[in-house]
């Protein structure tokens, strides 16, 4: 999983990536944010909590491209390494 930074990129992916698929409800979402940025970290943190909920997930993999910084961030922000 990653941060989507804007919700311009998180249309550039939909429409250039092969076998992405991103929820017109979490782009309209990012668009209707005060800060895309922020928001994006928000949605990234939610998605990791939803995985830790599933059965038979042992992790996740946090992937960034370019703004790297927010990787910290969404690691201490989201508990991930809470119980290692």
């Amino acid at each position: 999983v990653g941060p989507l930074i804007s919700a311009r990129s998180a249309n550039w992916i939909v429409n250039n990536i092969p076998g992405i698929h991103i929820p017109d409800a979490l782009i309209m979402r990012m668009q209707d944010a005060k800060d895309e940025r922020k928001e994006g970290k928000r949605i990234c943190i939610e998605l990791i909590e939803k995985i830790r909920e599933t059965d038979g997930i042992a992790g996740v993999h946090v992937m960034v491209h370019k703004h790297e910084r927010l990787l910290a961030e969404i690691i201490h922000d989201s508990n991930i390494r809470q119980n290692r």
